[in-house]
């Protein structure tokens, strides 16, 4: 017999083996960078970067700065921490898509705009802003010009409001400071009436608002809730007013609302 017949081959090289020849080691440190901010530290000192990213404290600083200049961090000038901004968003707008919620949404969004012939729409919070995700149009033509991706100040939506009305003292503290210090050109609301607008609005659990972007539209917003009971996105409808009236208006809009809401809060994981 030949003595070579059953000879093991040489394994060839493993699909997930890294090429160093094509690899940009900057590029992937500032990826790493991205990666620190999180849920639970969403906002980083120097010093955080440097220990998370093993760097020294100039290399960490070159990565940090280029993303500031870029728009993809901001520094707070008080506490000289770093955030991400909402541009970050643009990285992977197409794969939002694919997340859960906003794939668990869609259905849930679609069958809502057919009952109250309304737009409906997935929104989150970022900072002192509602962005939103996900959208549908009624079959009767379109309501407003809210696009996907669009950012709206939180505390003039019916979006913001309700997901602003859920937060803990401190999280609402440090949005209006932020609202305070960016929004430049954003009617800013006196602290007091800021509080007292979300405390209304947490208590009525909802909120059904006209608005102040586009006049002659109504909206009503209602949270969703997480497996941790986090208010983390809302669910709205927008009609012209008059056709709001001819519906059955708040009354009928909010069992509508909260029972999408309810449903979409069950599929992430809310047992209430």
């Amino acid at each position: 017999m030949n003595g070579n017949r059953h000879q093991a081959r040489k394994p060839g090289p493993k699909e997930d083996t890294v090429d160093p020849r094509y690899m940009v080691p900057g590029l992937s440190r500032g990826l790493n960078v991205l990666a620190l901010f999180t849920r639970a530290t969403p906002a980083l000192s120097l010093v955080d970067i440097a220990r998370g990213t093993k760097l020294s404290r100039s290399a960490a600083y070159r990565l940090i700065y280029t993303l500031d200049k870029d728009g993809f961090v901001r520094r707070d000038e008080e506490t000289r921490k770093y955030r991400l901004t909402s541009k970050t968003l643009s990285l992977g707008f197409e794969y939002l898509h694919s997340q859960a919620i906003t794939e668990i949404a869609q259905p849930y969004l679609r069958s809502l705009s057919g009952r109250a012939a309304a737009a409906a729409y997935l929104a989150i919070l970022d900072g002192w802003h509602a962005v939103y995700l996900a959208r549908a149009m009624p079959a009767v033509g379109l309501v407003g010009n809210l696009q996907i991706g669009a950012r709206l100040p939180a505390h003039m939506t019916s979006s913001g409001r309700v997901m602003l009305a859920f937060q803990d003292d401190a999280q609402l503290a440090d949005i209006f400071r932020r609202l305070e210090r960016e929004g430049r050109d954003v009617e800013c609301p006196a602290w007091q009436n800021f509080c007292t607008l979300a405390r209304a609005d947490r208590r009525r659990g909802y909120v059904f608002h006209r608005s102040i972007l586009d006049p002659g539209l109504v909206s009503l917003a209602c949270p969703i809730r997480d497996h941790a009971s986090a208010t983390i996105a809302a669910v709205t409808v927008i009609v012209p007013e008059n056709a709001s009236d001819a519906f059955g208006g708040e009354k009928a809009l909010r069992p509508l609302v909260a029972d999408i809401a309810a449903e979409i809060s069950v599929r992430l994981g809310y047992r209430g």
